[in-house]
């Protein structure tokens, strides 16, 4: 069986029109779980007691069951309530909540490596809390959440393959109809892993830059 180059080339308007629809939900999950992790931290580092057992107990729940069991859920749930939405608008609402909850960990992990001793420094120069927080905790945090923020931005760019089970026009949904016309998988799905890995790769590369130019700040 000989790697037929002519397919993948005659294919590849296909494949492109399913990678702007991965970029745009890759984004906009990547966004979102950013923007929803950062509210669910400050609830588990509130200091009423409920919102922190509520914040924990919805960590808990999202990282310890599938993504895609969650997007069923949203998906025929909203349905079964009478408020139908999209598979796109049900992937992208499943990964910003699964994966929002691994990043208000990481915030979380960020925010308590800095040590207490610079804290009551800040403080004893006259700081208030808040102060404190921005200027002294907050800078050295986002530093270093940077790294795993990036391998969890990498996690979502992967997992919105699972979108194409709701009939989302996504890459690996053009690569499964693909298949099913042509039988060249092979082609197909080697195809498929090169763009995957060239949209994580470019990812990656913003990341670290952005890595780089923070620590320059410095």
């Amino acid at each position: 069986m000989s790697f037929d180059v002519n397919f993948i080339l005659r294919n590849l308007p296909v494949f492109l029109e399913g990678l702007t629809v991965t970029v745009q939900i890759s984004a906009l999950a990547i966004a979102f779980s950013l923007i929803w992790g950062l509210v669910v931290v400050i609830a588990r580092l509130s200091r009423v007691k409920a919102l922190r057992g509520l914040a924990a107990a919805y960590v808990e729940l999202v990282r310890n069951t599938p993504v895609l069991v969650q997007m069923y859920f949203i998906f025929f749930g909203s349905a079964v309530a009478g408020y139908p939405i999209s598979g796109f608008m049900a992937g992208l609402i499943a990964l910003s909540a699964q994966n929002g909850g691994y990043v208000a960990e990481i915030y979380r992990a960020g925010i308590q490596s800095i040590s207490q001793r610079q804290v009551e420094a800040g403080m004893a120069l006259g700081m208030q809390g808040r102060q404190v927080f921005s200027i002294v905790v907050l800078p050295q945090a986002i530093r270093r959440v940077i790294p795993p923020i990036s391998n969890q931005g990498i996690v979502i760019i992967k997992d919105t393959a699972l979108v194409s089970t709701l009939s989302v026009a996504e890459m690996t949904y053009h690569a499964r109809l693909l298949t099913d016309r042509t039988a060249a998988a092979y082609e197909v799905f080697f195809t498929l892993a090169l763009f995957y890995l060239l949209v994580t790769t470019v990812f990656s590369g913003v990341m670290r830059l952005l890595e780089w130019r923070l620590r320059v700040a410095q």
